[in-house]
């Protein structure tokens, strides 16, 4: 019997049968976005999104939040990462939505986790959406 963890998912392979094991759901807590990830993502915010939203540092009540404010916070608590990277990549930036590369998301997203005071770790955030739907906004 081999037993292989990808992702989310551990399978288990006995004599042709697959077997998944769902495993428990991560936390945008848990380390899964780099620091060179956040540093690109706060590049292209810089360039791609400063002039709606505003700088990640200071709260500014006519411009959308994405700081580790209780708006933000209520809005994507106990939610997928997954919610968030999709929203990025289909609908910024507003004067052009659905540009953004998805590596470009996954940057702006760790750099919105970062901003959010959420711990970097050694592994980039993916690029998959797939891959952040079991992945949830937990402060």
């Amino acid at each position: 019997m081999r037993t292989r963890v990808t992702g989310l998912t551990a399978v288990l392979v006995a004599t042709g049968t697959v077997i998944a094991l769902a495993c428990a759901p991560l936390l945008a807590q848990d380390a899964l976005y780099a620091p060179a990830q956040a540093e690109r993502g706060s590049a292209l915010y810089q360039e791609r999104c400063l002039s709606c939203h505003g700088a990640l540092t200071a709260f500014v009540p006519e411009v959308a939040a994405l700081l580790g404010d209780h708006t933000f916070r209520n809005r994507w608590q106990g939610r997928a990462l997954g919610e968030l990277f999709e929203l990025v990549r289909v609908e910024m930036p507003q004067d052009d939505p659905g540009s953004l590369t998805p590596a470009e998301t996954a940057d702006l997203v760790a750099y919105i986790l970062s901003g959010n005071r959420l711990t970097a770790g050694d592994t980039p955030l993916s690029d998959v959406p797939a891959q952040l739907t079991q992945v949830l906004f937990e402060d």
